[in-house]
């Protein structure tokens, strides 16, 4: 089963090439829709252009994330599919404090603040 902050290898087509791309892809749905859809929703790992982090963006130790490279998170890029889509089993796994981060980004991305009477979706780090 899929878990939100797990990195699994995903089938990605991409518009100028035939065959789909095998990335490692960030899981952001939740872990009930993970469970009963499905879709699953994915952000894919960025390894290039590391040495410049834009608000939208988690940068990824290789050594917090099960993979063998650093890579960074771009929440700007989220997309759903099916899980079919999906290669093997689960990467890697990231820590709460980086899917915080994660969680900021997106929040930021998709202009979600926090409302008056409910629990900010962010814990302040």
């Amino acid at each position: 089963m899929f878990k939100r902050g797990g990195i699994y290898a995903v089938k990605l087509p991409h518009a100028d090439v035939q065959e789909p791309e095998v990335c490692p892809c960030l899981v952001v749905s939740n872990n009930i829709s993970n469970e009963y859809s499905s879709v699953v929703t994915i952000i894919p790992l960025n390894f290039t252009r590391l040495e410049k982090i834009y608000d939208f963006e988690t940068f990824l130790p290789a050594s917090d994330d099960g993979l063998e490279r650093d890579a960074k998170i771009s929440s700007h890029i989220l997309i759903t599919i099916d899980k079919a889509n999906a290669v093997g089993e689960r990467l890697g796994f990231i820590s709460k404090l980086l899917m915080s981060q994660v969680d900021r980004t997106l929040c930021l991305q998709l202009g979600i603040e926090e409302t008056p009477g409910y629990p900010s979706p962010v814990k302040p780090g």
